[in-house]
């Protein structure tokens, strides 16, 4: 009887409120606000005309290029830049759809990939003659020869016994029409380069990370330590270049591997300076210094290590088996607090978005520019993951249960293996690392 009195007594204090505010009435239970659909993309590379079919098939652009995605978080996982003729004018378009996402109360969340930071960091070696036309202008022409007058003055200066002044030809072919104003527009100043800056190499969207290669299981650092490191190691180049600039060592134009043969040169130059007693040059501080000797080591740095966050291959390349590598995946996710990532940087031949290891890992990279490659995008919305393509859409994810096309992955590249064509084939190679990959 006694816990019968107690049951009544609580339905009673339960319902007043009810009977207090009329027959009927209830006051409602706030719910959360339901998830913003989230649309990826990939690697452009500078295919501005197949980037643009898919933001339209998946509606995030109407027929005039305009933001029409509403409330939708857009994510570009980087490599916009390099191989492709039309990098100036995606990044036209992603910058303008930035500032529109916003006012309609969406958002564009652009990640920086390793052929953004190799323009940021002058290593120019996949750039089109397309893509720097695409920057030359009336002046262009005048604004070569100075620039190569200054160079010979500069070689001349720096100059070794018997070492010669590079010729008109040679230079101006490795400096086509464009070359030194999309140089400056990447710089700390320019457009572009003021822009690429601002933006992070990771970011997350309801548990869900995206960037542009991948993360080592061996890596201890948090994603706000990834993007700080990223941050500095470019502004690290930045003042270095500046200093070497300053000094008259190299040109501002000068590419990362002309900046770091002049380093060494400098730091040779330096040394014997001081074994002489000979004064080294007013320029020199052990700061100075310092910053040749981490140039010499950037191949090391987040942006161009192998193992690193913007060229790191291991979710594309590692075994799917529960006991092993299944396990370093759940401990990865559950090290960053996520359910999943989502990734670019190695592309898919057959053109495909791949899922892996349950859906855990989604890899975005659909050769967009490679021939057999096609643009594609991922839609993530109301606990769906599908496939967009120009022609078709496909479930990735759907009402939680995973599907998972193994014949995707079939023949996936891999160094050595079988893959594309060698002439299709994402550059595995940062530049810097000497050990057979």
């Amino acid at each position: 009887m006694a816990l019968r009195s107690r049951l009544v007594g609580l339905a009673i204090a339960t319902a007043a409120p009810l009977l207090l505010t009329g027959s009927g009435a209830h006051t409602p239970v706030a719910q959360p606000a339901p998830a913003p659909r989230v649309v990826a993309v990939g690697d452009v590379h500078g295919s501005f005309d197949a980037f643009v079919e898919i933001l339209q098939t998946a509606g995030l652009i109407d027929a005039k290029l305009r933001w029409a995605g509403g409330n939708t978080v857009f994510v570009q996982t980087g490599d916009i830049f390099d191989r492709g003729p039309k990098v100036r004018e995606a990044l036209d378009l992603l910058m303008r759809l930035e500032d529109e996402a916003k006012r309609a109360g969406g958002r564009v969340e652009f990640l920086l990939g390793n052929h953004e930071v190799m323009n940021l960091l002058h290593e120019f070696r996949d750039v089109s003659p397309a893509a720097y036309a695409s920057f030359a202008d009336s002046r262009s022409e005048g604004k070569r020869q100075r620039a190569f007058e200054d160079y010979v003055r500069l070689v001349k200066r720096r100059a070794t016994p018997g070492e010669s002044a590079p010729t008109g030809d040679a230079w101006m072919a490795t400096h086509p029409p464009g070359f030194l104003e999309h140089v400056e527009a990447l710089g700390p100043r320019g457009k572009y380069g003021r822009w690429l800056r601002a933006h992070k190499v990771v970011t997350t969207v309801d548990r869900i990370a995206f960037m542009h290669a991948g993360i080592s299981p061996e890596t201890n650092a948090t994603f706000d330590e990834i993007n700080q490191t990223a941050a500095a190691e470019i502004a690290r180049w930045d003042a270095t270049l500046a200093a070497m600039v300053k000094a008259q060592i190299v040109p501002e134009y000068c590419t990362l591997p002309e900046a770091v043969e002049a380093a060494v040169a400098e730091l040779q130059r330096i040394s014997a300076a001081l074994q002489a007693n000979a004064p080294p040059g007013e320029h020199v501080t052990r700061e100075f210094v310092e910053q040749l000797q981490a140039l010499l080591e950037v191949g090391k740095s987040s942006l161009f290590e192998p193992e690193g966050p913007l060229w790191y291959r291991g979710f594309a390349q590692l075994p799917e088996t529960p006991e092993g590598n299944g396990a370093q995946v759940t401990a990865l996710l559950a090290k960053f607090g996520v359910d999943r990532f989502v990734t670019g940087h190695t592309p898919s031949p057959s053109g495909r978005v791949v899922s892996r290891f349950g859906n855990r890992f989604i890899l975005i990279d659909t050769g967009m520019v490679f021939k057999g490659g096609r643009a594609a995008a991922l839609e993530i919305q109301a606990g769906r993951i599908t496939a967009i393509y120009a022609d078709s859409r496909t479930p990735i994810l759907a009402l939680g249960r995973g599907y998972f096309r193994r014949e995707d992955w079939t023949g996936f590249f891999f160094p050595g293996g079988a893959g594309p064509a060698a002439d299709d084939e994402e550059d595995e190679d940062n530049g810097f690392n000497t050990k057979e990959r």
